[in-house]
């Protein structure tokens, strides 16, 4: 039977440079094989305990693998590859979620899942340590998936949600057409107290009732046509609209109870985006490619106007905060590369991009006091920020020998900023980012990866302009002065796979020239905090993930994820001159997801775990602590058992107790360490019931 499994397995295998390669089966299901050194093929006979409806479903079930966007987040699209292939391809850049694209296919049309464990001349890893290439099945045809979901939040209110996807083919074409949306209704509660006479005495309490309302509705549409045997286009169409609504109101007391003032807010922001991304590859030769990709993508947003009022219990009204934004972002790129492959033990890669991108914000603030209002001037309220950045990249794969393997690759970026409005400068930048990756397989189960590169960060746009939390009473000054931090990473990995299960360890080191970070600015004779750098840092860190199968502890057919990680940070406070962390990182960070199936019954439960340690900010007159100190606990049952379609009901944040955070206020500077007063504050959303459906047709 074994036998017989693994033959029905490699016969399904397509034509390909990994059929030349020599197979070894890998475990005792004949469920996964040895495709060639780096690469292990999944059937779908894996995944079956984990009764997958949609691609999605088997990629995230793959031992040691975690699914990447890229940085989704930069500008431009050198940093947006993901680590997923379909059929041996990335998908379109930037306009779907690889999430959406593995969502669309019926888990029946995969043939099979490879996980790539090492830089290979026939793939590209784009800096990621490991790749997943889902292979579909020849003349799938037409086929469709759905999901709908209803979450019941802790006020009672009903929020609804689905996606629906549809593919059809149309000659060589083929046509995804899909819609996803939903509406949520949250509420969080928060307590606070404040302590002022340097933190000593206690001053008032507060108790805000926060329910939000969003919802969004996101048509997407995708084209994948093989023009020719030497060519073809994929395209993809996206475009979303929201709105998201608050109303909240606070009642602030004193030590002994007596009421204080209440204050209420209605805040509203909406919007709508587009994008749409194509690639075209052609085939120039038997070593030759070229693969061009565009992107255009345009963002409009609204908030307000805003009022944040004041009351008196005596006196009835008294004064409120009026704020008014609004903003546009625009980005378009372009990308050419050409792919030359001269043996089967080198590939070259090389080309450039261009991207011109601008973000165009402005934001009123005004105080009404009952008899007029008035408008405050604001320091960089009104702005507008250009971008055109361009690079020229060159990559080169080098498989050395059955168990090495060597990545190298050199970018070089160059861009002009310009900012106008309230504030005006305009600055060049060029930077070089070299990598190199050395990957050395000992043997089947063990395989070690070093990697040194540089990066550069790109500069935020939203830091340029001004910000106003009228909720929390913090502003922030934009800063058009501050650079790009730089960073230099050394990195060291040890993978070790065991039957169905698969142990990775990574010891990283980052030296950061020019940190990010919070710097201190006197504007219209007030010290604002504004983005800036504040000096070289430091980053020592060590993860870890494993995916076991629990068998062996009695515990048939159930398997853990187990994620930790450890940051070590270190900068010295341009304040203080003293060495502190990082503002914003947690030094712990653990993630666990357990799950176990009973096949005959069909029938499956499970439950994650996330947990954070405390972090710090540190700004120039303030100094948080932010805690999460029981984690998040979501549990859930599933089944599989009616109509085809996979039932879940679960529970999300059934042992969660919200957010903890302190915020100690100083009367003057932080450096000066003369404590004005000092807040907490606990926030919590309380358990959220959902029952979700899927299917396919």
């Amino acid at each position: 039977m074994r036998a017989t499994a693994a033959i029905a397995l490699l016969s399904a295998l397509q034509p390909s440079a990994l059929a030349q390669q020599e197979i070894m089966v890998a475990d005792s299901a004949a469920s996964v094989v040895e495709l060639q050194s780096g690469v292990l093929g999944y059937a779908p006979a894996f995944f079956t305990a984990f009764s997958p409806t949609t691609a999605l479903d088997m990629v995230q079930r793959v031992p040691g693998f975690s699914l990447s966007g890229g940085d989704s987040g930069r500008r431009g699209l050198a940093d947006s590859f993901g680590n997923l292939l379909i059929n041996g391809a990335r998908p379109s850049n930037k306009s779907l979620s690889l999430q959406t694209v593995l969502q669309r296919i019926d888990a029946n049309d995969v043939e099979r899942i490879e996980l790539v464990r090492e830089a290979l001349p026939q793939f590209d890893m784009r800096g990621h340590p490991r790749l997943v290439n889902v292979i579909l099945r020849e003349g799938a045809g037409n086929s469709g998936s759905w999901s709908a979901v209803a979450r019941l939040s802790p006020s009672n209110r009903v929020g609804p949600g689905g996606e629906i996807s549809y593919t059809t083919q149309a000659g060589s074409a083929e046509m995804t057409f899909g819609f996803e949306g939903g509406w949520q209704g949250n509420l969080f509660r928060r307590r606070e107290s404040l302590y002022d006479n340097g933190g000593r005495d206690l001053a008032e309490l507060r108790w805000d009732n926060d329910q939000r309302h969003y919802q969004e509705f996101i048509p997407t549409f995708s084209l994948n046509w093989r023009i020719n045997e030497a060519s073809s286009l994929r395209t993809d169409l996206r475009y979303q609209t929201w709105e998201w609504r608050r109303g909240m109101r606070s009642d602030v007391v004193d030590e002994t109870g007596a009421d204080l003032r209440f204050e209420q807010s209605n805040t509203d922001n909406h919007g709508s985006s587009w994008s749409m991304s194509s690639t075209y590859t052609l085939e120039l030769g038997d070593n030759l490619s070229s693969e061009t990709i565009g992107l255009v993508s345009r963002e409009d947003w609204f908030d307000g106007p805003e009022r944040f009022e004041t009351f008196s219990p005596l006196s009835g009204f008294v004064q409120a905060s009026i704020y008014e934004g609004e903003g546009e972002y625009k980005e378009t790129a372009i990308r050419q590369t050409f792919s030359w492959n001269p043996n089967e033990r080198h590939s070259v890669e090389f080309g450039g991009e261009t991207a011109i991108n601008s973000r165009d914000t402005s934001f009123s603030l005004a105080i009404d006091d009952g008899m007029s209002i008035t408008m405050l001037d604001l320091p960089v309220s009104d702005t507008m920020v250009e971008e055109t950045r361009s690079e020229l990249f060159a990559n080169h794969t080098w498989t050395v020998s059955d168990r090495i393997s060597l990545e190298s690759g050199l970018r070089y970026e160059f861009s002009e900023i310009e900012q106008t409005g309230d504030a005006e400068q305009s600055r060049s930048f060029t930077y070089a980012k070299p990598s190199f990756t050395f990957n050395y397989r000992q043997d089947e189960q063990n395989r070690y990866r070093i990697t040194l590169r540089r990066d550069v960060a790109q500069l935020n746009f939203g830091r340029f302009a001004s910000q106003v939390d009228l909720t929390d009473n913090n502003s922030t000054l934009g800063n058009p002065d501050y650079v790009p931090q730089r960073t230099w990473t050394l990195e060291g990995e040890w993978e070790r796979r065991f039957g169905d299960g698969s142990f990775s360890l990574v010891i990283g080191y980052d030296k950061i020239e020019d940190l990010d970070g919070w710097v201190p600015i006197e504007a219209n004779g007030s010290v604002f905090d504004a983005p800036g750098n504040i000096g070289d840092g430091s980053n020592f860190r060590v993860t870890t993930n494993m995916t076991t199968p629990l068998d062996d502890f009695g515990l048939s057919n159930a398997v853990i994820d187990v994620f930790l990680e450890y940051y070590d940070t270190n900068v010295e406070d341009p304040l203080t001159m003293m060495d502190r962390h990082w503002s914003g990182y947690r030094m712990w960070e653990l993630r666990l997801d357990y799950r176990q199936t009973f096949p005959e019954s069909q029938f499956a439960w499970g439950w994650d775990y996330f947990w954070l340690s405390d972090g710090e900010v540190f700004r120039a007159q303030e100094y948080r602590v932010q805690g999460f100190t029981d984690g998040d606990l979501d549990l859930y049952v599933e089944t599989t058992r009616w109509l085809g379609l996979t039932l879940r009901a679960g529970v999300d944040a059934v042992i969660n107790n919200g957010d903890d955070r302190e915020r100690v206020f100083y009367n003057g500077s932080r450096a000066d360490g003369i404590i004005d007063r000092i807040e907490y504050q606990n926030e919590s959303m309380g358990k959220t019931f959902y029952i979700r459906a899927r299917g396919t047709f």
